[in-house]
């Protein structure tokens, strides 16, 4: 099968400025879970503490935050599977209401992990103030997604995290899903993935 660009980048989004604190708040949520918070708090940037800490549900704050927020995470040293263990719990958190009602609804009507996909930018924007995806279809069961002008992508737990958030949203669609990053070189601010499923 010929590859097939499903979703194209969207051409006039600029660089990940802002991220919702709803996903930031998640995060810290599952670190508490994790028993890491307090490991967290020693070594976050004070401010970017206080202003997650203090952030009502739902708000935009600087990507500045979140990357201080993450690179913190990411000093942490956590194994890898745990990394990806907290982005599945935070996608069970940040889209498990609205993603979770819709996959009910989905797989009575056999609607599969590409009707997640054809929307997922716009899911992204939701959390995201920039940055753009793109999906290319290289089987029926198969995809890559590419992932540019964001930053936070430059700290490894981000990348980790995102694999398994995007693995947990995939799941809600079939019986079961893998996603891997792709090796090889990247680009600042650009990550791929390939998503596959049964």
């Amino acid at each position: 099968m010929a590859a097939e660009v499903v979703v194209p980048f969207d051409a006039d989004a600029g660089p990940v400025q802002r991220v919702r604190s709803t996903v930031l708040l998640a995060s810290l949520t599952s670190l508490r879970e994790a028993n890491q918070e307090a490991a967290w708090a020693r070594l976050v940037d004070a401010e970017a503490r206080e202003a997650i800490a203090t952030a009502p549900a739902g708000v935009w704050l600087p990507v500045d935050v979140a990357l201080a927020h993450y690179r913190a995470i990411d000093a942490l040293e956590l194994p890898a599977e745990e990394m990806a263990a907290i982005g599945r719990r935070v996608s069970e958190r940040v889209s498990g209401t609205l993603l979770g009602t819709m996959a009910d609804l989905a797989r009575g009507a056999g609607v599969t992990p590409w009707t997640l996909y054809k929307h997922i930018q716009r899911f992204w924007n939701r959390a995201y103030d920039g940055g753009a995806i793109r999906v290319v279809r290289h089987a029926p069961k198969e995809a890559v997604l590419d992932m540019v002008k964001c930053p936070l992508v430059d700290v490894r737990y981000y990348r980790l995290s995102l694999l398994g958030h995007l693995q947990g949203m995939t799941s809600l669609f079939c019986k079961q899903a893998f996603v891997r990053e792709l090796a090889g070189a990247r680009a600042p601010g650009t990550v791929s993935y390939r998503a596959q499923w049964a």
